[in-house]
Order: C-alpha cells, then sequence, then structure tokens
C-alpha cells in the first residue's frame, strides 16, 4: 500500500496543476495598459492615468507525462495507475510546476515623455522534480536492480513573498526605456540546495545503502519531525508577512523601439533579484553512507516489537540546524513584436524563464480584433512536449473602465486528463 503512496501524490499534484502552467501571453493583448507593464516595463501606455485593479493570473504544468499516459482503464471503467505505461513516457527526471501571480493594484501617471509607476502584487511559485528511478523503485521494488545504483533524490522548491514596487518609463524618438525597482518580503520557502540521494542493492548479501547528499531549506513552511513525518504548514501562505521579515531586492528591466507608426518590437529581463530567509530559517541536511545489513532473524523473532520498517528509517539521519539562507528569484527574459493595422493586433512573442534552475522556452504568436466594445484574441502557444496551448482573449471596452479575461490552453479544459498545460489571467483597468 505505502509503496503506491508516492504515485497517488504525483497524480493529484498532476491533476491539481496541469490545467495551469503556461507563460502568461494574455499579457501580449495588454499592451498599453498596466498588465502589459507586468512583461516588459517599458511598453508604452495609451493613457496618462493608468489603473489596474486586482488582476489574477495563475499558471500551471508538466514536462512529464499527462494523467492519460500514466494511467489505464480496467473492464468496469474504474481508472488504475499503469506502471507499464507510465514507465514508458518518463525522461531521466520530470518537473510539476506552478506559478501565480495576484494583483491589488498597479497605477501609473503619464506626464509627456516621463511615467511613474508603482504597485503591489503577491507571487508564489513552486516545483517538484522527480527521477524515473525514483517511480521505478516504487514499481517494482529494489529486485529489479541488485548490483545497480538509483539515483532517488527529490528536488522540491516552493516560493512565495510579497512586492512593492516604483517605477518609471521614459520615452525619447522611438525608444521607451523602462525601470522597476521592487522591495520583497518573503511569505515562505523551501529550497533544495542538494539533492543527491543514490540507493544500492548489494549484489553479495543483498545490502542496502543509501550515499546521501541532500540538504534542503525552509522559512515558515516545513515541519520535519522525522523521515516519515513531514508536513507543510500553509498558514504561513498568506498577506500578513508585508512589511517585515525574509527582505530582498529586485529590478525588472525593458526596452522598446517604435519601428514605425505600426511595428513596435521589445525586449525586458523580469525579476533579477534575490531574498534574504531569516524567520524560522531551518537547514535540514542526510550527508554520508548509511548501510542496513539486515536483521538478526532470532532478534526477529524473540523481540515482537522489532519492526524492520523502523530500523530502516532510523538508519537515514537527518541534522536540522537554524541558518539564514537567500534565494534567487525565478525570472524571465522576452523578446517581442507587435504589428498593429486598422483594427487588428498581430503579436509575436518569445519567452525563456528560468524556473528553480530550469530553463522552459516558449514560443507564443497572437491575434486580435476589435469588434465594437470587445476586444477578441486568439492565441498559439509551442513549447517543449506541448504542442496543442490554443487560447482566447476577450476584454470588455465601457469608458474608462475595462475587464478581461484570457485563457490558454481551451483544449486542455475540455480534456483535461490529456493536457499538460494551461493557464487564465483576468482583470481590470482604469484609464484616463
Amino acid at each position: 500500500m505505502e509503496k503506491h503512496l508516492v504515485f497517488l501524490m504525483m497524480i493529484w499534484m498532476t491533476c491539481k496543476v496541469s490545467t495551469l502552467y503556461s507563460q502568461d501571453i494574455s499579457s501580449l493583448h495588454l499592451q498599453g495598459t498596466m498588465p502589459g507593464t507586468l512583461l516588459n516595463p517599458a511598453m508604452p501606455l495609451n493613457k496618462k492615468i493608468n489603473i489596474s485593479l486586482g488582476s489574477f493570473a495563475v499558471a500551471g504544468g508538466t514536462n512529464g507525462p499527462s494523467v492519460n499516459e500514466m494511467t489505464s482503464k480496467n473492464q468496469d471503467g474504474k481508472r488504475y495507475l499503469d506502471i507499464d505505461k507510465l514507465n514508458t513516457n518518463l525522461d531521466e527526471s520530470h518537473d510539476i510546476y506552478a506559478t501565480s501571480n495576484i494583483r491589488t493594484i498597479d497605477a501609473a501617471v503619464k506626464i509627456g515623455s516621463f511615467v511613474l509607476m508603482g504597485g503591489h502584487g503577491f507571487r508564489a511559485d513552486a516545483n517538484l522534480r522527480y527521477t524515473a528511478d525514483l517511480v521505478n523503485l516504487a514499481s517494482y521494488g529494489n529486485a529489479p536492480y541488485i548490483g545497480k545504483t538509483l539515483e532517488l533524490g527529490p528536488v522540491a522548491d516552493v516560493m512565495a513573498y510579497n512586492e512593492l514596487y516604483l517605477g518609471a518609463q521614459k520615452t525619447s524618438g522611438r525608444f521607451t526605456i523602462g525601470l522597476k525597482a521592487k522591495l520583497l518580503y518573503g511569505i515562505s520557502n523551501i529550497s533544495t540546495e542538494s539533492s543527491d540521494v543514490k540507493f544500492t542493492t548489494s549484489d553479495e548479501y543483498y545490502q542496502l545503502q543509501f550515499k546521501n547528499n541532500y540538504i534542503l531549506r525552509s522559512s515558515g513552511l516545513l515541519r520535519y519531525n522525522g523521515i516519515d513525518s513531514i508536513t507543510i504548514d500553509q498558514s504561513y501562505i498568506s498577506f500578513d508577512n508585508l512589511f517585515y521579515n525574509n527582505r530582498g531586492l529586485a529590478v525588472d528591466l525593458g526596452v522598446a523601439f517604435q519601428v514605425n507608426k505600426n511595428f513596435l518590437i521589445s525586449a525586458s529581463a523580469l525579476d533579477l533579484g534575490s531574498i534574504k530567509w531569516d524567520f524560522f530559517p531551518r537547514k535540514y541536511s542526510s550527508i554520508g553512507t548509511f548501510s542496513f545489513e539486515g536483521v538478526d532473524l532470532v532478534d526477529y523473532i524473540v523481540d515482537s516489537t522489532l519492526s524492520v520498517k523502523d530500523t530502516l528509517l532510523d538508519l537515514i539521519k537527518v541534522k536540522s540546524e537554524i541558518e539564514t539562507y537567500s534565494t534567487t528569484l525565478n525570472n524571465t527574459f522576452t523578446l517581442g513584436g507587435r504589428y498593429t493595422k486598422d483594427n487588428w493586433n498581430f503579436n509575436l512573442l518569445y519567452m525563456m524563464r528560468n524556473q528553480y534552475g530550469i530553463r522552459n522556452h516558449a514560443l507564443s504568436v497572437s491575434v486580435l480584433r476589435k469588434i465594437w466594445v470587445f476586444d477578441l484574441g486568439i492565441q498559439y502557444r509551442l513549447a517543449k512536449n506541448d504542442y496543442s496551448a490554443i487560447g482566447f482573449y476577450t476584454k470588455l471596452n465601457l469608458g474608462p473602465f475595462a475587464a478581461y479575461i484570457g485563457a490558454d490552453n481551451v483544449v486542455g479544459m475540455f480534456k483535461p486528463l490529456d493536457s499538460k498545460s494551461a493557464s487564465v489571467r483576468f482583470g481590470s483597468l482604469l484609464q484616463f
């Protein structure tokens, strides 16, 4: 029963986030407004007063197998984990990841060629990396791997923080440059510094050996009571830590060039910075070689309280320390172009997101048409192992007020068990 727990957790997490992930390309259609400056701080604003109220964006997914790629149905129509099917869809390692950006307010004032802007947001990112060896060991046990060494170490990273920023734009001729300086207040964090866990079953007497160099750090989120008693305290993921603890700094940089009245090109580098975690900063480490030679049969018969499971759990030593540490933000780099003609808007965007050391590349194209009080758009994103992300965008314009919603991977909404990624963004605007 216990060996299936790993798989149940993987399926649950994949289901939770596989409908979320994308590179937030809905921002392509929000150029000229405050949400557009989240993608590039140099994106020119259309009005003198620009306010974004209560916008929300969430994205997530996996670069591994979808739910349908690791499960099958039995004769009764019930879904079960198909180990052989799962293994045919595994690479050396896979990731499940998610991100969210909740904006309370973003505002800007345009004075001639100069723009002053500021705002607040709540950001959160998470990533879980699991190895094929871990899946295979949980599936088949260690018998098929006698004399072999397996890499088991999972990598877990979570970061939630508040950001307050002040920024500016300056237009000179056809060029616009933009800068945002951010003050960060970390809420909670889990960071895997080293994930080396090698497991070997000896081909001599079948002894078990763990060779570990595993270091995990946490601020206010992880509670470790033992190797079989690890809990996540979600109560720390809130707006409470707004002006104290876990301080950090970051910047957004951008540039835009108006080639002619119809064509604009732009580039940006976002979230260049770090956070120092000093609130309940824990360092958990398991370093060394731990061997299990077995249990003496006579002792096992005589002592009814003797547990092989407990002996194995006691074998792996974990050291807990209080130690401050720093983590860099997950930064993003973009290169884009926009062509406008009459009531049409065409966009092209390349984005590279560095998420916990993993580089995710995406190429997005979109087209938007203005019809009466509506902006209607369709978009397509091309990313590794994900080629069917077609999304939509709708914006309602009522004088100075506007409301919008955009979603990626519409097909995935109707086929969530085959989906590997998607996103949603919505919010409201005021412009004068």
